[in-house]
């Protein structure tokens, strides 16, 4: 029994010896010599059974394969260089069993510091060894997130288009403000009082050759004699124009308004028919040609130096070429026709104001005696002087004969030698005795005789410089409505003066396009207001003028005035400043949109316009 017990006790001692040392003995080599040892057959068996049972678990004790799971999960990955430092997996081993324990907050902290320390250090020892594996796997990710954020370069187009179109925006607010006043800088108002800088300065006075646009619609006027020139200005129906050159040619030099060029022979009624219409119709009264282009930039206003309008000193011999136009005509007493009938100091007065060397009122052969300029004897009259006799007035002709309107048994007349020994007085007409005959000059002389100072013309006209560009034009229609009804200005004015356009259609109505209600401005001040335009018609069509009528236009504008705002009146008819003026008339009667930007414009007109005056 002992021998039984010792045997067993030294079997348990065995085991125990053998499951203790068995692992540094496996690291020496040292496992068959402890089998040699002892020759027991059991304990033999016995460590071997457990010996591969204990072996298998130290792999599983050794995490050498979890490695790999580990390593590639840590955020240090983050930062572009980590991924370079082959030995900071070894660190996650042994946090693991710390992060349960401590809070994560530290691993982050420290990684960053001691990363940038011991990639200069490691980075030439491991990157060839591990970088072929590492980068393969860590490029793709890092290129997508970081191309992105290191390649804002696209982003800058985008900020680009954001801020262009605020700067356009700005400019087009600021645009109006310094190009409209432009509008009014470059308005030469000067050749609309006195015409002193017209274009045809210098040119040859010529008698008035009339013609008329035979079309439908319009009449393009051109720069040149083809039909691939430039448009310069349009004729509208029936609108009267003179003939200035190459009358029998395909294509005839016209002249019309402030409009000088080319247009088709077909569609222009000339010779004594269209002398007739325009004389039965009444010159005033027939619309001339719209200008498309500025007279400055047409090439065909020299193409001759002949006009039929305003020019320094009339020609005399202008005049007499003007009136043998209607010799054999017939001579009626009191008639005042230049061809059904008309007596001799209406021949004088229509021939000279014709040709624009008079603006003043008809009056008798005794009249005519004191007006213009006195000529001393008949060796010193020129060609287009009026000879003065008892009872009667004719034109010399600066050879020795009168053009007249003799009496009733022969008519208008030209082949009369003068009578030196009858002749009382003779008296010349020029251009400096005579008004522009421009709108400008009407407008500016009828508020004169108003009672209005300097600056308060200059003030209201200039606003109407505004209202009615350009040239003061009376008939002008607002663009926008032109616009929308397709309707031009000269159009809109022969239709209410025919009456196509019913007088309550002119305050009221949107007939034809226009803006509801009547509110379209029109003519010199913009008309737009029913009342306002109550009192236009009341002075207008009422009275039997043209409803683009200068002087009655002015007179509605001013009993407007009168009845709603005399204190207006009264300030402009005694003010001393042109720009405070033009401000109040602004402000108090047109109040118009845009009224900052409109007020400088207009104190712009009205400070150069009394420069004129």
């Amino acid at each position: 029994m002992k021998l039984q017990a010792v045997k067993r006790f030294l079997a348990l001692t065995m085991v125990a010896a053998s499951l203790v040392p068995t692992a540094a003995y496996a690291q020496e080599g040292y496992v068959p010599e402890t089998v040699e040892q002892f020759e027991v057959a059991d304990t033999q068996e016995e460590t071997i059974t457990e010996a591969p049972d204990a072996t298998p678990e130290v792999p599983v004790t050794t995490p050498a394969p979890e490695v790999p799971e580990v390593t590639p999960t840590p955020e240090v990955p983050e930062t572009p260089e980590v991924p370079e430092t082959p030995e900071t997996p070894e660190v996650p081993d042994e946090t693991p069993e710390e992060n349960p324990e401590e809070p994560p907050e530290e691993t982050p902290e420290e990684t960053p510091e001691e990363i940038p320390e011991e990639i200069p250090e490691k980075i030439p020892e491991d990157i060839p060894e591990e970088k072929p594996e590492e980068t393969p796997e860590k490029i793709p990710e890092t290129l997508p997130d970081e191309m992105p954020e290191t390649t804002p370069a696209p982003e800058v187009p985008d900020v680009a288009p954001e801020v262009t179109p605020e700067m356009p925006e700005e400019k087009q607010e600021e645009t109006p403000e310094e190009t409209q006043p432009k509008k009014t800088y470059h308005f030469n108002y000067g050749k609309y009082f006195g015409y002193k800088e017209d274009l045809r300065k210098g040119f040859a006075r010529i008698d008035k050759a009339y013609a008329y646009a035979k079309v439908d619609t319009t009449l393009n006027v051109r720069e040149k004699g083809n039909k691939d020139a430039r448009i310069v200005g349009k004729l509208p129906k029936n609108a009267v124009c003179y003939v200035i050159a190459d009358a029998k040619e395909d294509w005839v030099y016209i002249e019309s308004g402030a409009v000088r060029g080319f247009v088709r022979s077909t569609y222009l009624q000339q010779g004594k028919k269209a002398l007739k219409y325009v004389t039965k119709k009444g010159e005033d009264k027939l619309k001339k040609a719209e200008a498309v282009v500025k007279p400055e930039n047409n090439k065909a206003f020299d193409y001759v130096t002949e006009t039929v309008y305003d020019i320094k000193n009339g020609t005399g011999d202008g005049v007499v070429k003007f009136a043998k136009q209607f010799v054999g005509n017939p001579y009626v007493w009191g008639g005042n026709s230049l061809t059904d009938g008309i007596d001799c100091s209406h021949f004088v007065h229509q021939v000279l104001t014709r040709c624009g060397l008079f603006d003043g009122e008809y009056t008798t052969s005794l009249g005519w005696r004191t007006l213009g300029e006195e000529v001393k004897s008949l060796e010193d009259a020129k060609a287009g002087d009026v000879v003065c006799y008892e009872g009667h007035v004719a034109f010399y002709d600066g050879d020795g004969k009168i053009v007249e309107a003799q009496g009733r048994n022969a008519g208008i007349t030209e082949n009369r030698k003068v009578d030196s020994k009858e002749i009382l007085t003779i008296r010349r007409f020029t251009k400096e005795e005579a008004a522009t005959g421009s709108q400008a000059e009407d407008i500016k002389n009828y508020l004169l005789d108003q009672g209005f100072t300097k600056a308060g013309v200059a003030g209201i006209m200039g606003n109407i410089a505004n209202e009615s560009y350009p040239a003061f034009e009376p008939s002008s229609l607002e663009l926008r409505s032109i616009n929308k009804s397709g309707i031009t200005s000269d159009q809109y004015t022969m239709m209410v003066d025919s009456g196509e356009i019913s007088r309550d259609e002119v305050i009221r109505s949107s007939a034809f396009g226009l803006y509801s209600g009547g509110r379209y401005g029109y003519g010199l001040c913009g008309f737009t207001d029913p009342t306002v335009k109550e009192y236009l018609c009341r002075y207008t069509i009422d009275q039997g003028k043209s409803i683009g009528s200068v002087t009655g236009q002015l007179d509605g504008l001013l009993a407007y005035l009168d009845k709603y705002n005399p204190s207006l009146l009264k300030r402009l008819k005694k003010a001393e400043d042109p720009a405070t003026a033009a401000s109040a008339f602004l402000r108090e009667y047109e109040k118009c949109a845009n009224i900052d930007q409109e007020e400088q414009e207009r104190i712009a007109a009205a400070e150069d316009i009394f420069k004129r005056l």
